[in-house]
């Protein structure tokens, strides 16, 4: 058998990326992930939002979508780690691999909680860490 890479430009819609973030906030990474937590820039605004992308961050889930971060808390000790939009795309291509998913559209039609912490376990450790 002969195996190989192919590789090919995918697109994901912020609307996708939200929607992916609720699932992974509202149940599938809250077995080890305490709080989450948006991170300021210091100013009173967002770490990597602009100011007319900021007032439209009401959820903590849209905030990777806008190009901002996330610090995450460990359930069980201090330790905490950053998702930001970055990690987030490197966690859906692991994903996709993954779950032997066709495209983003296949991953949005038959994503759940677990679908939702796999994609944020790829992007903030590089690997299935948790459960």
């Amino acid at each position: 058998m002969t195996k190989i890479t192919i590789t090919k430009e995918i697109e994901i819609t912020d609307q996708q990326m939200s929607d992916l973030m609720v699932a992974a906030l509202e149940g599938g990474i809250n077995y080890w992930c305490r709080k989450a937590e948006m991170k300021k820039d210091g100013i009173g605004g967002f770490d990597g939002v602009t100011l007319e992308d900021e007032e439209e961050v009401v959820y903590a889930s849209d905030l990777i979508a806008k190009g901002g971060t996330l610090i995450l808390y460990d359930a069980e000790s201090s330790d905490k780690w950053e998702l930001n939009k970055e990690k987030f795309m490197q966690g859906l291509v692991k994903t996709l691999e993954w779950g032997d998913f066709k495209n983003v559209d296949e991953l949005m039609d038959n994503h759940d909680a677990e679908t939702a912490d796999v994609l944020v376990q790829f992007a903030v450790f590089g690997e299935l860490t948790f459960g």
